[in-house]
């Protein structure tokens, strides 16, 4: 029982707290504060603030391809028939067919073991892969691989060889639409 009526005196007393933290209404300050509202809400009408939706941004994939020529020599290895390694090079351009995504001078370098025989022709097909960094309209988007088929040919002469060949590569990045 003593508890119970503990609780209520200590109830009463932080009511008493309470109700003397709670504002005074009739204060200038508040009447001053009341005057900025909106007539609505004045009136106690609620207020409604309109929002916009953002607009989602729209994009597409585009292809985009280049023509690529790789070079590379090599000596053999031995006096007959070997493997050779050789590390064709060469650098990329690549654009879309509007012309407005674009990639300039991109580096390739593609290692290849070639199987050579003495006085014969050297016939090999590289599949390269690379990242590319492309913009659109000068803006930087993104990166995107390119791949592709790449036929290099030569003919021994000696302990050495060069290979060269050229070919196309694409791939595709997705370009956001301008606003």
């Amino acid at each position: 029982m003593k508890k119970t009526i503990l609780a209520v005196v200590l109830g009463f007393c932080a009511a008493g707290l309470n109700a003397a933290q709670n504002p005074v209404f009739t204060d200038a300050s508040f009447s001053a504060q009341l005057g900025a509202l909106p007539a609505a809400a004045k009136a106690g009408a609620a207020v409604v603030q309109e929002i916009t939706p953002a607009k989602a941004k729209t994009g597409r994939y585009v292809q985009v391809s280049g023509y690529v020529n790789l070079t590379g020599n090599g000596f053999i290895n031995g006096p007959g028939t070997s493997y050779t390694y050789i590390t064709l090079t060469g650098w990329a351009s690549f654009r879309d067919s509007s012309g407005e995504v674009t990639c300039n001078n991109t580096y390739i370098n593609e290692p290849v073991s070639v199987w050579i025989t003495p006085n014969q022709y050297v016939f090999q097909t590289v599949w390269p892969n690379v990242y590319a960094q492309f913009s659109y309209k000068g803006k930087p988007v993104g990166s995107a691989n390119m791949s592709g088929s790449i036929s290099v040919s030569g003919f021994p002469s000696g302990n050495y060889v060069s290979l060269n060949g050229s070919g196309n590569m694409t791939g595709s990045i997705y370009v956001e639409d301008e606003q």
